[in-house]
């Protein structure tokens, strides 16, 4: 079976409240097993040797009140291979935390600070998580979507991956059940590139659509481009 790699930042806009991850790897599909978001809650990564099933467990942890660094205890005492494990955590308070399991495949790294958690396995830099955690602090003049863009760039532009990154996604969720940004690209040469052309198409149209769930009113008018 090939080994893949995946690098990922959590983050949280001190100024808005919302919530957001983004992850890329050299496996298809990552969108569907390492980012998880819940609104009000927390973001959860899992990732190296992925196990989706802690992620609920540690939303789970921070919906009850619960820091992001008891998240991270409870993933991994309840996990029954926490060695081969990647996980990180950022709360709605914007407290950090993160984990790396003494067999996390090959050069890897990780990052905490205030609002932003960044881990990575297989990379061809130790320090990539640490600098993609700093571009994320310093960018927060940006909206959270822009801001989690920069920082897996800053990782892409240090190496990435010993292997060629293949998937990528974007999770925000701002203070509604619904994802206000869910965007994945499951296989792709290229998939950076794929994602910035898919952000400057949705990315004008996000508020739009969240208008139009929560007081349709207010909403722009049906028949340009983009409605559905």
């Amino acid at each position: 079976m090939k080994i893949t790699n995946t690098f990922s930042v959590a983050g949280r806009c001190a100024k808005t409240g919302a919530l957001g991850a983004i992850v890329t790897s050299s496996s298809p599909a990552v969108g569907a097993r390492c980012p998880w978001v819940k609104s009000n809650t927390g973001v959860v990564l899992t990732q190296n040797v992925t196990d989706p099933r802690l992620a609920e467990i540690g939303l789970k942890t921070m919906e009850l009140g619960y820091n992001a660094s008891a998240a991270i205890r409870t993933m991994k005492e309840s996990s029954n291979y926490p060695e081969f494990r990647q996980l990180a955590a950022v709360d709605v308070n914007g407290e950090s935390a993160v984990f790396t399991g003494n067999e996390a495949l090959g050069v890897h790294g990780e990052f905490s600070g205030e609002n932003v958690a960044s881990v990575g396995n297989l990379l061809s830099d130790p320090e990539i998580p640490k600098a993609m955690g700093q571009s994320f602090l310093d960018t927060s003049n940006l909206s959270l979507p822009e801001r989690l863009i920069e920082a897996i760039s800053t990782g892409f532009d240090m190496g990435g991956e010993l292997d060629q990154e293949h998937s990528i996604a974007l999770i925000v969720y701002e203070d509604v059940s619904f994802p206000y940004v869910d965007l994945r690209v499951d296989y792709s040469e290229d998939p950076l590139q794929d994602l910035r052309k898919l952000w400057e198409i949705y990315g004008p149209q996000a508020e739009d659509y969240k208008v139009r769930a929560i007081d349709p009113n207010r909403a722009p008018s049906y028949g340009v481009k983009g409605d559905e």
